[in-house]
């Protein structure tokens, strides 16, 4: 291998990973691309390796013996472990936020009382420690409201949108017995699902994209509401005012961490709801690319993301750049599901469009997890294509159980 080149290590058991390396592959600077995968997928563009996405000293002790370059974590379990401190600590480039900086991202409640403090646009909320002062507040409420617990669940079991006080009960009461200590309750927002990405060196944001979020497995807003189901990018009905108001608030809250002494170094997601042609409410902060949307948004973006990472870690990135430059290119994305487990999946064609999330692979063969198993992007010149073409290879896949959003690929004057 030439030693010029850069050898990119990222944490993330997860389909933002996949997606990076996918990106960073094309990248002629690299070298090896080495990810913390469990999963059963099969790439010839990176190398897994056994590690969990909290072992820091056998993550340092990897790194040091493989001469990794550059490291990005890409999953909540990896930032929770406060990797990106331990390695700049230990000399090594990392470019992602600390524990104490995106701690408000992995928390709904610490989010929340985040946004309130510095005057955003947010949804009326509460948030409580018992049953009976959570449904009194409910009582009050009008509905449909949404229900989650304090950290975000992989399983994308902690958050339910209710339309009935007794629908709400019923959740409240699960969620308790499980040993919950705090819930926020929320009054949902009718409106348009959208994030806005931004790269970050924790002084100045700069828009990566838009993306617009399909949040509920089945075309109807009530039932469980997921990170994202699908989505497509760049999102048409976000404006230059809406994408520059969004853009204030990122600043506010760089600010806000900056003068905590927790500056915000990554990728910078929020979540927002339009209200109307340029009025929205902030919903939610990510700390990386969604599994559903990392391809969506990387394969628009032209710019040399090891160049933007390398700018961030240094310190130079104001400095160097004004925008990051985005092809004209359309994607649209949709997660698929299953029913059951082991089933064996027919008809994956272009591995490079799918993003594998949970699925078993032996010899040769994929088979289903139940719940979540990959996601599938396509690109194309204009966003009617990529729905079309994601419509084609959606209709090639079979296996017994299986469930997607079926207007994600739907060409219509509306996408939720």
């Amino acid at each position: 291998m030439d030693n010029d080149k850069i050898n990119i290590l990222l944490i993330g058991d997860n389909g933002a990973s996949s997606a990076l390396a996918k990106k960073l592959a094309k990248n002629e600077n690299v070298g090896e691309i080495y990810v913390t995968s469990q999963n059963d997928e099969d790439w010839e563009c990176f190398k897994k390796i056994d590690l969990r996405d909290d072992d820091l000293t056998g993550l340092l002790v990897f790194a040091l013996e493989n001469n990794i370059n550059l490291t990005v974590p890409t999953s909540e379990k990896a930032l929770k472990s406060d990797v990106v401190s331990f390695f700049q600590s230990n000399g090594q480039n990392i470019f992602g936020p600390t524990k104490n900086s995106c701690k408000i991202f992995l928390d709904n409640i610490l989010c929340k009382k985040f946004l309130y403090r510095i005057k955003a646009q947010i949804p009326k909320f509460g948030i409580y420690n018992k049953l009976q002062l959570a449904l009194d507040y409910l009582n009050r409420s009008t509905f449909p409201a949404i229900i989650k617990t304090a950290e975000n669940s992989t399983l994308q079991d902690d958050r339910f949108v209710c339309t009935t006080i007794k629908s709400a009960q019923n959740f409240l009461e699960n969620i308790f017995a499980k040993g919950e200590t705090d819930v926020l309750v929320e009054d949902f927002i009718y409106g348009h699902d959208f994030t806005v990405y931004f790269v970050t060196d924790g002084y100045c944001a700069i828009p990566l994209n838009t993306v617009g979020n399909y949040k509920f497995l089945e075309n109807e807003r009530c039932g469980q509401y997921f990170d994202g189901v699908g989505c497509y990018c760049p999102d048409y009905k976000i404006s230059e005012e809406v994408i520059y108001a969004v853009g204030s608030i990122a600043q506010n809250i760089l600010s806000e961490l900056d003068m905590s002494s927790s500056p915000y170094m990554g990728i910078l997601g929020i979540e927002c709801i339009l209200t109307g042609e340029n009025t929205f409410i902030v919903k939610d902060l990510k700390p990386f690319l969604q599994d559903y949307d990392a391809t969506a948004v990387l394969n628009l973006t032209d710019d040399d993301i090891v160049k933007i990472m390398y700018s961030c870690i240094n310190g130079f990135f104001a400095d160097e750049y004004e925008y990051i430059k985005n092809n004209d290119y359309a994607s649209a994305a949709l997660c698929l599901y299953s029913k059951y487990k082991d089933k064996e999946i027919g008809g994956l064609n272009d591995l490079d469009d799918i993003d594998f999330i949970n699925v078993k692979r032996i010899n040769d063969k994929y088979y289903t997890k139940e719940g979540l198993n990959f996601c599938i992007t396509k690109t194309a010149s204009t966003l009617s294509r990529a729905k079309e073409m994601l419509n084609e290879e959606i209709s090639d896949i079979v296996y017994d159980g299986k469930k997607y959003r079926k207007d994600v690929c739907a060409n219509s004057s509306k996408d939720w």
